[in-house]
């Protein structure tokens, strides 16, 4: 924990375009960017996660500025509130409260480091690593979707170290596509693993292999279901427990979505034309990352089934389906243009940061 209190390098106007925002990230360091107006009061706030969410929106071509990409409503305090602020921190998930005075003109910013409960959990990890990888173009046609590295570090890798330094140590991964390459890998990489592999001989679907898993391990409680092709940073003991709490027999892990239209939109409110000059529009979007209660999977007769077939029929048998939002730190590497967004300068791999590349940074 620690207050900045030398925040002028980390403001920026408005108007400042992608290119130049990436610039004074990683020279400024702190993973956040502080949007003023001409008199040096807050605007909004631009962080890694603020970027990556726009260039996973619009792609590595956007040009949108500052004022488009930044939060508007960033959580902040005052001196006075100093014993409470890393009751803040904690309670609102965020690594920085911005310390503003009457005027909301920044004096310091309070950064912490989101903490993880490491210890061990009674939750059976399944990784799906079965994918063929088919919009990864030609130059990945040979190779499995969760060998493919983003700066150094497989897919499945940046899963695996992800779940493990939380505590999450029993790995179930399903294979199907070129499954004896992936086990080899896994085995060579992770020397006395206690991973357990399921083979599919055909593809069950993005669900089936969870009745597998509950066939294999019988006294599993719940499943951390995880598509082998992200790349995210979330507090699972966090979404656990809300899964828990709820007593959801599925929770869907969401993540937050921002398209902007090309083109501005035309309404009409009593008897004039109202225009929305290109407006953004947001969406909570299946993350591909899920908790599930195991007991409920062993009541269901199916052999291949994808996640969104198992949540209507969950629904439909009045079961409770619930969500969680996994934040902004997460990216689909669904095709070769979301492999070079995560691929930036801006990456995953925080170089500027504490963390090791092994650590809950993916």
């Amino acid at each position: 924990m620690r207050e900045i209190k030398n925040t002028q390098k980390l403001f920026i106007n408005p108007d400042m375009q992608l290119d130049e925002i990436l610039k004074f990230m990683q020279l400024g360091q702190e993973k956040i960017l502080v949007v003023v107006d001409e008199n040096n009061k807050l605007l909004g706030t631009i962080t890694d996660g603020d970027i990556r969410r726009e260039l996973i929106s619009n792609g590595v071509n956007t040009a949108s500025n500052a004022e488009k990409i930044m939060n508007p409503e960033p959580i902040y305090s005052n001196l006075e509130n100093r014993d409470n602020w890393l009751n803040i921190l904690n309670s609102n998930g965020i690594e920085h409260l911005l310390i503003c005075d009457t005027d909301k003109k920044i004096i310091s910013i309070f950064r912490g480091s989101l903490t993880v409960d490491k210890n061990p959990k009674e939750v059976e990890v399944l990784i799906h690593a079965g994918g063929k990888g088919l919009r990864m173009g030609k130059e990945y046609k040979n190779i499995p979707k969760p060998l493919i590295e983003v700066n150094g570090l497989t897919l499945i890798e940046r899963n695996i170290n992800n779940v493990i330094n939380q505590g999450f140590n029993s790995i179930n991964i399903s294979l199907s596509h070129k499954s004896d390459v992936i086990a080899e890998f896994l085995n060579k990489k992770y020397e006395n693993n206690t991973f357990n592999l399921i083979f599919e001989d055909e593809p069950l679907g993005t669900a089936g292999s969870l009745l597998k898993l509950t066939e294999i391990k019988s006294n599993a409680e719940a499943i951390l279901s995880i598509n082998s092709d992200l790349i995210f940073k979330t507090n699972l003991s966090n979404f656990l427990n809300h899964h828990v709490e709820l007593k959801n027999a599925i929770t869907i892990g969401t993540a937050r979505f921002t398209y902007q239209l090309p083109y501005g939109v035309l309404s009409d409110e009593d008897n004039k034309v109202i225009i929305d000059e290109k407006p953004l529009q947001k969406f909570n979007v299946l993350s591909g990352v899920n908790l599930i209660d195991a007991s409920y999977i062993k009541q269901i007769q199916f052999q291949k089934l994808d996640m969104d077939e198992l949540i209507q029929m969950t629904q439909d048998m009045e079961k409770r389906v619930g969500y969680y939002d996994l934040g902004s730190e997460w990216i689909d590497i669904g095709n070769q243009e979301k492999l070079e967004i995560a691929k930036r300068d801006i990456n995953f791999e925080y170089r500027f940061s504490s963390f090791q590349r092994n650590d809950l940074t993916i």
